[in-house]
């Protein structure tokens, strides 16, 4: 049911042109023109030529499954194409009638591949090959597009589609077991999606004792924070909560320190933690500063008509939030220089780039150096050293920390 040489199909349709050929009474026996399966212009006799100009794949039979467990999949299904051909008559010495003696061959080709339009295997491609025929219905403008890319003139052209071609697979080294037992599960719940995610972060306002709050959406929260992620279908079942991070392979597994809730089956809670483990291995992944989409997985078993138990699993989709970098101490050193420390800003994951600091509105440069005035360094996983610019003095100067874009929450420092 497939080829391995698309030239067999080319040369099954020129087989029936010739054939039909000779069958018209227009030509001495042994005289009769041609089939070439090339273009006419480059054609040194007189005939037809019968050009595949044009293969695609066939969205139709692009997913069919394959008939083992072999990897990749696609490599062991027939790949269907569809072949496009331009069919034209040539005459190499025209004393005048040419044109008219083309317009023959192209009748008596063209009502020949109308009255076979399908091929099978009574016909040469044979090895259970089955395809259809079809003339392109081409408008005058478009068929003449053809021919303006070169240098030969305009001719008589009839468009063909062949379809479904099918290349032969490689060859399975499995099979697909047995259905043994069949079954039909409802899951009235549906599949849980994620709808929003949001936190709260409290901070003191410089002057005021008592601690305010401010709630994020699309939630921004610091490790150790709670972060709230609300939808549907969080119903019961073993629930975990998968994270996935544009720099890693796979998604990672979060673990009992996370603390994941189900509140209800609306809502669900986690507690941000610093490291992470990734799915299916002993991999541990640091969580950095940055964008993160958390996805929810829900485990149901069902018992099949046989008395064993199946595991069902049901992915939510993906749904963003944000860990920013965390500020836990601000130490007064010498004039205008503080020691910052928090989570995360050094780690092989960031470049120098992506950590910004401000001092009011004023931005600091980074510096492998001893920092001076409007200067920072990194001098650890957890600590920069800042020296304040030039010019900035007064009480509850705020302080920004910006790792991946993400900003820190809330703090201010005082500059003498």
């Amino acid at each position: 049911m497939a080829l391995f040489d698309l030239a067999d199909v080319t040369r099954t349709i020129i087989n029936l042109i010739e054939q039909a050929l000779v069958a018209t009474k227009h030509w001495t026996p042994g005289n009769e023109p041609h089939v070439f399966a090339d273009l006419p212009n480059r054609i040194k006799k007189d005939g037809l030529g019968f050009y595949l100009f044009h293969a695609q794949e066939s969205n139709h039979f692009k997913n069919y499954p394959a008939p083992g467990k072999d990897t990749p999949p696609a490599a062991y299904i027939p790949m269907g194409l569809n072949l496009f051909y331009q069919l034209s008559a040539n005459i190499i010495d025209d004393d005048g009638g040419g044109p008219l003696q083309e317009q023959l061959f192209m009748g008596i080709a063209m009502k020949a591949l109308h009255d076979s339009p399908e091929i099978s295997d009574t016909l040469p491609a044979g090895s259970k090959n089955r395809f259809k025929i079809t003339l392109q219905q081409l408008s005058p403008s478009e068929a003449v597009q053809y021919w303006t890319a070169g240098e030969s003139p305009v001719k008589l052209s009839a468009f063909y589609e062949l379809s479904v071609i099918f290349l032969e697979p490689k060859e399975t080294t499995s099979y697909a077991g047995r259905v043994l037992s069949y079954g039909n599960f409802i899951f009235v719940q549906g599949t849980p999606q994620i709808t929003a995610s949001q936190n709260t972060i409290e901070y003191l306002v410089p002057g005021d004792p008592i601690p305010r709050s401010v709630k994020i959406q699309p939630a921004q929260a610091p490790i150790g924070n709670k972060v709230s992620f609300y939808g549907n279908g969080f119903y019961s079942g073993t629930l975990k909560l998968l994270l996935v991070s544009p720099l890693w392979t796979k998604p990672a597994e979060t673990d009992a320190a996370w603390l994941i809730t189900r509140v209800s089956e609306n809502q669900v809670d986690m507690t941000v933690q610093s490291t992470a483990i990734l799915q299916g291995t002993a991999i541990v992944a640091d969580i950095i500063p940055g964008l993160y989409a958390a996805r929810i997985s829900l485990t149901e078993q069902r018992t099949l008509p046989n008395g064993t138990v199946k595991s069902f699993n049901h992915l939510s989709n993906q749904f963003p939030f944000s860990v920013m970098p965390g500020i836990t101490g601000i130490v007064a050193g010498a004039a205008g220089v503080y020691t910052v420390t928090g989570h995360l800003f050094q780690h092989a994951d960031l470049k120098i780039d992506d950590i910004q600091v401000y001092i009011g509105e004023a931005s600091l440069t980074n510096t492998s150096a001893v920092p001076l005035a409007g200067e920072f360094r990194i001098t650890g996983n957890t600590t920069i050293v800042l020296h304040v610019p030039t010019g900035i003095h007064g009480s509850d100067i705020p302080l920004r920390i910006m790792v991946k874009g993400i900003e820190s929450e809330p703090k201010w420092i005082n500059v003498p």
